[in-house]
């Protein structure tokens, strides 16, 4: 049986890491739940503070994280405040569940869907205080 992953992609070397208000953020694991029905997803990069062995396990995380809403397929997305087009990512730094900031620009880049597995790079950036970049893995939980 063939598979449709390119073996062949080159990842960045850096995992998904930043700050957070500030504050350095090491992402660990990520799960995505479908919230609309136009097929977009939101995705959770939870914090290595709050790691977990299974990422759907915790569909809501309390600690500082990254959030990005998006249609999964593979290529190239431009942050945006709103993710309302296809090529288009909103990410939010999540300070606390009541409070977060919106990512003011950036890249978000899915190299392969395999198996309810995403794989791909974020760049988000509002200010030096709230910015990510590197590698991610999202599981796809619904």
């Amino acid at each position: 049986m063939s598979s449709c992953v390119d073996n062949n992609i080159q990842l960045p070397d850096q995992t998904l890491e930043g700050k957070i208000n500030g504050l350095d953020w090491n992402y660990s694991s990520a799960n995505a739940y479908l919230v609309s029905s136009d097929f977009q997803y939101q995705a959770r990069f939870l914090s290595d503070e709050e790691a977990v062995s299974d990422p759907c396990a915790l569909p809501s995380p309390s600690l500082r994280n990254v959030r990005a809403i998006f249609r999964p397929a593979t290529g190239p997305f431009f942050v945006a405040p709103q993710a309302l087009d296809n090529n288009q990512v909103q990410v939010t730094f999540d300070i606390s569940p009541s409070q977060r900031l919106v990512a003011s620009s950036g890249f978000m880049e899915i190299y392969v869907i395999d198996n309810q597995v995403v794989i791909g790079f974020l760049q988000a950036v509002l200010d030096d205080d709230n910015t990510v970049e590197g590698t991610f893995e999202i599981r796809l939980c619904n």
